[in-house]
């Protein structure tokens, strides 16, 4: 990651965060675990965890995609990097691999 993708992430996630608050209570507590933006500033990865249901607070995301790109906009930036929201899968690989060891 380069230094000006790295002061990015923080601008990326003011933006995003309001909106996880607007999740659908079913979702419970919904949060960013991480967060890639491409060196070209181009793509920036935004990645959840959802206490509850993950698939409905992404299709939830998803479904404001176009508000928070708009957003997004705002960003000093000289290109304003397309958002995409993937599922964070690490725990659940975390916990697989753990029971394939035991």
């Amino acid at each position: 990651m380069t230094k000006r993708t790295e002061r990015l992430e923080p601008s990326v996630r003011k933006i995003i965060a309001p909106i996880l608050r607007e999740c659908p209570r079913e979702c419970g507590i919904v949060t960013i675990t991480k967060i890639d933006v491409s060196p070209d500033l181009s793509y920036a990865t935004i990645y959840i965890s959802a206490l509850m249901k993950p698939k409905a607070a992404l299709e939830f995301l998803e479904s404001r995609q176009r508000e928070l790109q708009k957003l997004m906009g705002n960003l000093q930036t000289h290109k304003t990097p397309h958002i995409r929201f993937r599922l964070d899968t690490t725990a659940e690989e975390g916990s697989r691999m753990e029971k394939l060891l035991q």
